[in-house]
């Protein structure tokens, strides 16, 4: 068995604050992982001013400028960049920066053909999260995956999810009837300490070739992105237990 690709997503932990996302990736830097993901957006995009989050995500909604500083700043380190782009300027504003090396499509934009298309013109490793997507909508956008490297990922967030609502048993099921790779991106509570560990462990013991996990930088401020997300120190630890997992499970 070989490591589980670890993705340190870091959501809105950032409170649309630059520096504060710096700081946060830098904490994924020392921890270990294998890539830090930020999600891109453009409010004007994604809601309608009728919409009550408008205001909200207009708080943390962050420049094509600060990204691209942002980006500049964490390429100079050994770690991937994913970004999680919600519409087309966000996946061409990633695509042009030169910085990335990944792209996640969210399950909420499985439909969006455009999104996916401009996704995969990058010739990027493509992730797709498929928490609450029909079958049938995971079949028609892994039919326009041509060619590239892409991964199923399982899980959603429900701020946070419940154990009940984890559902493993779809990293086998995806794995066998799609025959590609599949991850999980995990949202368990962060207060559960045991769970934070195990059900990734255990997404790893089914198959999950990458693991997904939100990372903070003080859960005690209950910022917008607390939920699921652990502590820099946390991560740390985290991250050593699923490097240790293929001497666990050995060969």
């Amino acid at each position: 068995m070989s490591k589980p690709y670890i993705i340190a997503e870091i959501a809105s932990a950032h409170e649309g604050r630059p520096e504060l996302a710096l700081k946060i990736a830098k904490d994924v830097v020392s921890a270990g992982a294998d890539a830090v993901k930020f999600q891109v957006f453009n409010r004007d995009q994604l809601l309608t001013k009728t919409n009550p989050y408008f205001d909200e995500f207009g708080e943390i909604e962050i420049t094509s400028k600060k990204w691209n500083y942002i980006l500049e700043q964490i390429s100079i380190e050994n770690i991937d960049i994913i970004i999680e782009p919600y519409d087309l300027d966000s996946c061409h504003l990633a695509a042009q920066s030169g910085y990335v090396q990944g792209y996640k499509i969210p399950a909420a934009n499985m439909g969006d053909t455009g999104l996916l298309k401009a996704a995969v013109k990058t010739g990027k490793p493509l992730y797709l999260g498929v928490g609450g997507a029909e079958w049938k909508e995971i079949e028609q956008a892994v039919s326009l995956f041509k060619g590239i490297d892409f991964t199923l990922m399982c899980g959603f967030q429900n701020f946070p999810t419940s154990l009940e609502d984890s559902k493993l048993y779809q990293i086998r099921q995806l794995k066998e009837a799609l025959g590609c790779a599949v991850g999980y991106a995990d949202h368990v509570d962060a207060k559960d300490k045991e769970m934070t560990r195990l059900l990734p462990a255990l997404a790893v013991a089914l198959g999950a070739t990458v693991i997904e996990k939100h990372i903070t930088d003080d859960s005690s401020r209950k910022g917008r992105d607390h939920y699921s997300a652990l502590n820099p120190e946390e991560f740390k630890d985290f991250v050593r237990l699923m490097r240790s997992l293929p001497n666990i499970f050995g060969e």
